[in-house]
């Protein structure tokens, strides 16, 4: 569809296009004309997640990582759990109120709640620091129920004394300016057990008690050290969420009464208040909070909107508190669970490196170790040498033993007899223990402890005797030489130092066994030693390698928690503000809203129609349909046509349409005969005497001698009563073609702007043949048996007139519907031009199709198509732009419509 196309359609519908936009503008203005004002307030959270600080100094920025944990923490923002905390502490806060506070609740709002809170649940409210002692009606359903709430479970006794002792911790540390971690070390040095709620130490005592004196800096700088975290480094510096008037610690009593009696059971009020839609109250009114991240950057954006300026303040207040303390506690608590796991892995292992090292303790204490491989070493060389020396000593003995032998075999009986004396043996034997004494403490470097002067006594003892056996044995020989003539001085010195050598080797050789021997047993208890120890060791070195691994993932585990506590460290760096004006209302925005959806919903509706009209509508649509060729087209008749020259337009049309039905029977064979021309349709009604009377009369007005055949409608109502099963007084089917002159609804559609749909009866164009033809022109041929049989014009006219012309140029004969009717098959299949007649708003059906098919067969040349009752749109695509009075605007729109600027320049 052409742009031109769819801006005539738009004018066509111009007045529906514009009414609909403004009955819809004006329905949507008179439902918003008391709107709800609403009031919006922002805070902004530095996260710190993508570029804050690490105490991981090789920690490395993860894209993938900071979106998860940004995801993490909106998450938690949007969280069932913290939406409903946030409802019943702004709950608990609203009751709380002695009396309304514009910053907290407006005072409409606030005396609605007090009527329609329950007693029992306003006895659910602390205040222990305004009235000692609350009133409470016993008698009353509620108070029952709150009796039955008071004697909580283990449960909530433990939630509501570790929420005092949070309190009483965090008031301790704001007044003496001491850590949380202080305060709770100090009295678990005292013996108090903060989990079974003990009294904590208050007051000067504490302070006096934790402050540290100058004797004890070191230990306390340890200390401080030890206990060091960056929550106590980095609190939050939330918004106040408690009025002044409310005592923190009985608002938190509330809240947990609020949540035990909500989790009671899904019926109650509180339940109710937060899971239906109450406007402030409900967890779907505060999920409406919009969480964003701010860019790239680690700023998270809260926004939220209510009908109270108060209300919203406080319950983004509420909301950046809760999910702070929420998002906190999931990363600390994930985290210190992998450090108590590592501390308990750390004790069982130092449990068993210490047992290993105790054993090794043991051993060598046991087997008298001081370093077992030098010992062991040292053993070996020792028991190496003492070897080699016993050897040689023994080797030593048997050549001073042989040698003995052989001299005193020299010596022969006198020798023997002198030595048995008993002088000289007892000196040789005495001789021979002072040697072995002196060998013994000479070799020995342990055992029997002798001192010097024994030992150079004993020396000396030793070459006494050694010289008295000498002047013994020479005073026994009196001879000077032995039996084989050898010098008895010379053998005897050798015998003596023979003797004397003997007796030495002999005892250095028993103290050497002796010694070997120990030796030996030292052997027997290191050699299962070293494998045993070496067993203990590999035991220790295991011990000590799984301690130092568990010990590198503890502190691992600790730099994480750590870690994790600094980026847990949330901030409001622009708490929310109390908003003063409203936002503006979308009224005006709803209504034009409402006025475009309503023109793109009428325009989609008339473009959706138009785009699938299915009837023939235009000369290309009916080629196509039919697969025809299309003639020409005649125009509507209105009673109307504006400044259009109308006549001008229709004889064109006409003329057009002449020119073709010569240029297609221009090749008539029997030139002598006349053209025959039928007008044919398959429906009745379709202006086939409309438009053939027309051609006829422009056909007489060029000069032509025509024919004008139409059939009796008289004669094909007895045709068809005539039939079976027709009644005498039925109507006939083709009724006579009338002329409408207007609608039902013309008046409304005259209305919604569309133009004067009426036909003018009076027009030339459409005037009954009898007027512009006379009776030698135009003759009504009858429907009866000699119909069928008829071969030409002629046949239909012999019985009824002799009287007409013998030889007219162009013959014109309307047959009846053939969809209806059955037509004589000789002069459809002898006529020069079969014109089928269609109406231009009907929709070819098949029905159309399938007696056309079979009219085709029996023509003998392709039938055309005339296009009746044509809309000016397509006449102008078929003529240009049509005769009439324009504007000078509108001529200037046309052309930048059509992008023609100088198409109307001469040449």
């Amino acid at each position: 569809m052409k742009v031109i196309e769819i801006i005539k359609l738009v004018k066509k519908n111009l007045v529906i296009l514009l009414f609909t936009p403004l009955v819809l503008a004006t329905l949507v203005a008179y439902m918003t004309r008391k709107p709800t004002y609403t009031y919006s307030s922002e805070t902004t959270l530095y996260t710190g997640i993508a570029s804050g600080s690490s105490v991981e100094m090789d920690k490395t920025l993860s894209f993938f990582a900071t979106n998860t944990a940004f995801d993490n923490l909106i998450n938690v923002i949007k969280s069932r759990e913290t939406q409903q905390e946030v409802a019943i502490r702004l709950l608990a806060q609203h009751l709380m109120l002695p009396q309304y506070d514009a910053r907290y609740i407006s005072k409409e709002s606030y005396i609605k709640l007090q009527k329609t809170t329950p007693n029992y649940v306003k006895s659910l409210v602390v205040n222990r620091h305004i009235n000692n002692e609350s009133k409470q009606d016993k008698s009353h359903p509620a108070a029952k129920q709150k009796t039955n709430l008071s004697p909580p479970n283990k449960n909530s006794l433990n939630q509501t004394h570790t929420v005092k002792v949070k309190e009483t911790l965090f008031s301790i540390s704001q007044q003496y300016g001491l850590s949380v971690d202080e305060i709770t070390k100090m009295n678990q040095l005292e013996g108090n057990n903060l989990e079974v709620g003990q009294e904590l130490i208050v007051g000067k005592q504490f302070a006096e008690n934790t402050a540290p004196s100058s004797s004890d800096t070191t230990e306390t700088e340890n200390d401080t050290v030890t206990s060091f975290s960056f929550s106590d480094l980095n609190s939050s510096d939330l918004p106040i969420t408690i009025p002044a008037s409310v005592n923190r610690e009985d608002f938190e009593q509330t809240v947990l009464n609020l949540e035990a009696y909500m989790g009671s059971s899904d019926t109650n009020y509180v339940y109710k208040l937060l899971y239906f839609s109450h406007p402030h109250y409900s967890i779907k009114a505060i999920s409406s909070v919009n969480v964003q991240r701010i860019s790239s950057s680690d700023l998270v954006k809260l926004k939220f909107d209510s009908d109270e300026p108060g209300i919203c303040q406080q319950t983004l207040a509420l909301l950046t508190e809760v999910c702070i303390k929420n998002y906190k506690a999931i990363k600390e608590n994930r985290s210190d669970a992998v450090v108590r796991y590592f501390e308990f892995q750390l004790k069982q292992a130092s449990g068993r490196l210490k047992v290993g090292e105790d054993k090794l303790l043991r051993f060598n204490e046991d087997n008298n170790i001081i370093n077992y491989y030098e010992q062991s070493k040292a053993v070996a060389v020792v028991k190496e040498d003492l070897d080699v020396n016993y050897n040689n000593k023994r080797i030593k003995l048997a050549g001073t033993k042989a040698a003995i032998n052989r001299i005193e075999e020299k010596l022969g009986i006198q020798k023997q007899i002198q030595l048995k004396s008993s002088s000289i043996l007892e000196k040789r034997n005495q001789l021979s223990e002072v040697n072995t004494q002196i060998a013994d403490a000479e070799i020995i470097g342990f055992g029997k402890a002798l001192d010097e002067k024994e030992l150079v006594k004993l020396k000396q003892t030793s070459e006494r005797l050694k010289e008295e056996i000498r002047n013994s044995v020479n005073d026994l020989y009196t001879y000077g030489n032995s039996t084989n003539g050898l010098p008895i001085n010379s053998l005897l010195t050798d015998w003596i130092s023979n003797v004397i050598d003997y007796e030495d080797t002999k005892a250095g050789i028993e103290v050497l066994g002796d010694r070997i021997r120990e030796f030996q047993k030292q052997y027997a208890i290191y050699a299962p030693a070293g494998a045993n120890l070496k067993r203990i060791e590999r035991e220790i070195s295991v011990s000590e390698q799984e301690f130092l691994e568990i010990l590198h993932g503890l502190n691992l585990a600790k730099l994480k928690m750590q870690d994790a506590e600094l980026s847990s460290s949330i901030k409001a760096v622009d708490p929310p503000f109390f908003p003063l004006s409203p936002n503006p209302t979308k009224t005006k925005i709803l209504i034009i809203v409402a006025g475009l959806v309503g023109f793109l919903l009428v325009l989609t509706t008339i473009l959706a129609m138009e785009y699938f009209d299915d009837t023939l509508k235009n000369p290309e649509k009916a080629s196509k349909k039919l697969k025809l060729q299309t003639i020409g087209i005649f125009p509507k008749i209105f009673l109307k046509t504006g400044s259009i020259n109308f006549t001008f337009v229709t004889n064109r049309l006409l003329e057009m349409t002449m020119q073709k039905i010569d240029m297609l029977t221009v090749n008539k064979t029997d030139m002598d005969e006349p053209r025959t021309l039928l007008f044919m349709s398959s429906l009745s009604s379709e202006g086939k005497s409309v438009t053939a009377g027309n051609i006829a009369w422009k056909l007489k007005k060029q000069g032509k001698k025509i024919l004008y055949l139409n059939f009796s409608r008289e004669s094909l109502r007895q045709t068809e009563t005539s039939q079976i099963g027709y009644p005498a007084n039925s109507k006939s089917v083709s009724a006579p073609e009338n002329i409408r002159s207007g609608g039902r609804f013309q008046f409304i559609g005259r209305m919604l702007g569309y133009g004067d749909n009426r036909i003018n009866p009076a027009s030339p164009f459409l005037q009954k043949p009898d007027i512009y033809l006379d009776s030698l022109e135009h003759y009504i041929y009858q429907v009866d048996h000699n119909y069928f049989a008829a071969g030409n014009y002629k046949d239909l006219l012999e019985k009824y007139t002799t009287t007409y012309r013998d030889k007219p140029d162009y013959v014109l004969i309307e047959l009846p519907p053939f969809l209806y009717y059955s037509y004589p098959i000789n002069i459809v299949a002898t006529a020069d031009l079969a014109i089928i007649v269609c109406r231009a708003n009907r929709v070819w059906t098949g029905s159309d199709q399938g007696v056309l098919d079979i009219l085709k067969n029996i023509i003998s040349h392709k039938p055309v198509v005339l296009l009746n009752g044509v809309e000016l749109q397509v006449v102008e695509s078929v003529l240009g732009d049509l005769p009439r009075k324009r504007s000078k605007l509108r001529r200037i729109t046309k052309s930048i419509v059509r992008m023609q600027f100088g198409s109307k320049h001469n040449v």
